[in-house]
């Protein structure tokens, strides 16, 4: 136990004045007697008891009186481990939920909506009493708990509070309440409150399912609930895609990417650049004169490689205020010369033909930069594909389930498989292995061979087939 104004307490002091004013009315008064007091005795006896009780009575209520004045202006408190906590208030526990997702990072040319929505929230805390149960919660993608049922001090609050930062992540909205929910229960409170604090982004929030508005209004029966909506503009470009279209991954030679840029604005971007680079070094741009809302346009971009090895390459739109988004990475392995390992099913007729269309240089046929080695169906070593970059299987009639599975690592690891058909091939092999299921490495389940050739042996063209 505590008092908030100790000093107050000297008042007890004043309890004197009532047992004061108590003994003043009992002093001595000069008896005198005369004839018919006699007949009065008996009754004066009878009434000065009483009269002697209700000056006691009264005494001990004007000292309870002033006692309980006096620790009312003392203001006693219960001093515990949470703070001081004043006798008779009630708590009310407070939940703060901060949209920590990607679009909070979005800026206005001055602040951003994740440092706009921080000063709402120390606006929220200057309404918290000292001591009183507090959790702090930032969602996104995954939601972090960062303070869970504390006892609020506005020190420690403000300094946990300016570490938080938005992570580059969307915002995960069904299950928001269900951790809501979880944090409410927990906390010991006779009053609940949770502010949820967000952009109230339209991707997120605008179309709401059914499961979430439910889960909304289970939430507000055990809590009230606050949104707390941070404004700012919806202008915001992103490249969504940077995909190698043609070229080699090879040393001296130069690739084409293709960079996907798309408006998730309400209005038109116009002149929009994205910027290459290449291990942080520009060495192209291009402008798209208008992009429309709510939909994407594409680039070329001209990747130049001068050294082998892993290369890291960039695609930038700039001026947009939501940086986040702006960029896209991707690695590229370059390599001096292309391995490439050919499985030859068809007993040596295919394989040559192969070697030649990687070897074939328009001039003076020179190598192209490919180490070309050819094994025969069915004698392939076990694990043969961690040496090359490229896996030609050309009419072969099947491979077994650990190849299948080699295979599949092999492609996933970023390296190249070819595959082409023949009068060998096992379509049914084919098609239990690679198509079906989640390793499925061809694009669609081979069906049955169609003889293109007309009467003379010559081939049809496509459109006739």
């Amino acid at each position: 136990m505590t008092f908030l104004n100790p000093l107050i307490l000297l008042g007890v002091l004043g309890i004197g004045l009532p047992v004061l004013a108590h003994l003043i009315n009992r002093q001595q008064i000069r008896r005198t007697d005369w004839a018919a007091m006699q007949f009065l005795n008996r009754s004066v006896r009878v009434r000065s008891r009483q009269i002697r009780l209700r000056d006691v009575l009264l005494l001990l209520m004007r000292c309870l009186a002033l006692l309980l004045l006096v620790f009312a202006f003392a203001r006693p408190a219960s001093d515990t481990a949470e703070g001081v906590r004043l006798a008779g208030e009630q708590r009310a526990g407070v939940i703060i939920a901060l949209d920590g997702s990607f679009s909070m990072a979005h800026s206005n040319g001055n602040t951003t909506r994740f440092e706009r929505g921080i000063e709402k929230i120390k606006r929220i805390g200057e309404l918290v009493k000292r001591g009183d149960p507090v959790s702090l919660v930032l969602f996104g993608g995954q939601h972090r708990v960062v303070l869970r049922n504390v006892a609020y001090d506005p020190d420690r609050f403000a300094e946990v509070l300016a570490e938080q930062q938005p992570r580059p992540e969307t915002m995960d909205l069904n299950s928001i309440c269900k951790r809501l929910e979880t944090l409410v229960e927990d906390m010991d409170a006779p009053q609940k409150e949770v502010y949820i604090v967000t952009d109230t982004q339209t991707r997120d929030w605008g179309d709401v399912s059914v499961p979430m508005f439910n889960a909304m209004k289970s939430l507000s029966e055990i809590a009230a609930v606050f949104l707390v909506p941070v404004t700012g503009a919806d202008d915001n470009l992103a490249v969504t895609a940077l995909n190698l279209v043609s070229g080699k991954l090879r040393n001296g030679s130069v690739a084409r990417y293709r960079a996907t840029v798309h408006n998730f604005g309400q209005k038109p971007a116009v002149d929009v650049e994205i910027r290459c680079r290449v291990e942080g070094i520009q060495i192209d741009s291009k402008r798209i004169p208008m992009i429309a809302p709510g939909s994407s346009q594409t680039v070329s971009l001209f990747v130049p490689f001068y050294n082998a090895g892993p290369t890291r390459i960039t695609a930038e739109v700039s001026n947009d205020e939501l940086a986040t988004d702006n960029v896209r990475h991707v690695v590229a392995v370059v390599r001096d010369t292309v391995s490439v390992l050919c499985i030859d099913g068809s007993g040596g007729s295919v394989a040559p033909l192969v070697m030649a269309g990687l070897l074939a240089r328009a001039g003076n046929g020179e190598d192209e930069g490919y180490r070309v080695d050819t094994v025969q169906w069915p004698s392939v070593p076990g694990k043969p594909f961690d040496a090359y970059d490229v896996v030609v299987l050309a009419d072969v009639p099947k491979i077994t389930q650990q190849q299948a599975e080699d295979l599949s690592t092999f492609v996933r690891q970023g390296n190249g498989l070819i595959w082409f058909a023949g009068d060998n091939v096992k379509a049914a092999e084919w098609n239990q292995l690679l198509v079906n299921g989640s390793s499925s490495l061809l694009p669609a389940k081979l069906g049955t061979i169609i003889d293109a050739r007309d009467d003379l042996g010559v081939g049809l063209s496509l459109i006739h087939i």
